[in-house]
């Protein structure tokens, strides 16, 4: 008699979303239109390279990246569980 193991997996979401809280939207609409469109397209360049790199991702916890774009100190939460980047925080670099 031979048995057979199967494992049921939930299935992972294939694309990863773009959070901008509402508190952090006002800032965001204040930057200058090439600002924002760049910064709007980093986002979702990130959350692209994330879906397809998912694997190399840490699976436990969110992962926090800071970066500086076009004059802005740009804080994003990388949660790679709930397949979710998140703004968190967004202000004008004072360097």
């Amino acid at each position: 008699m031979a048995f057979t193991q199967s494992t049921i997996r939930e299935p992972q979401p294939s694309a990863f979303t773009v959070y901008i809280p509402a508190a952090l939207q006002t800032e965001l609409e204040e930057l200058r239109p090439d600002t924002r469109h760049l910064l709007i397209g980093e986002l979702f360049r990130l959350a692209a390279q994330s879906g397809r790199e998912r694997g190399l991702l840490p699976r436990f916890g969110p992962v926090t990246l800071e970066f500086q774009l076009s004059g802005c100190d740009v804080t994003l939460e990388l949660d790679a569980a709930r397949a979710r980047l998140t703004l968190v925080a967004l202000r004008e670099a004072l360097h």
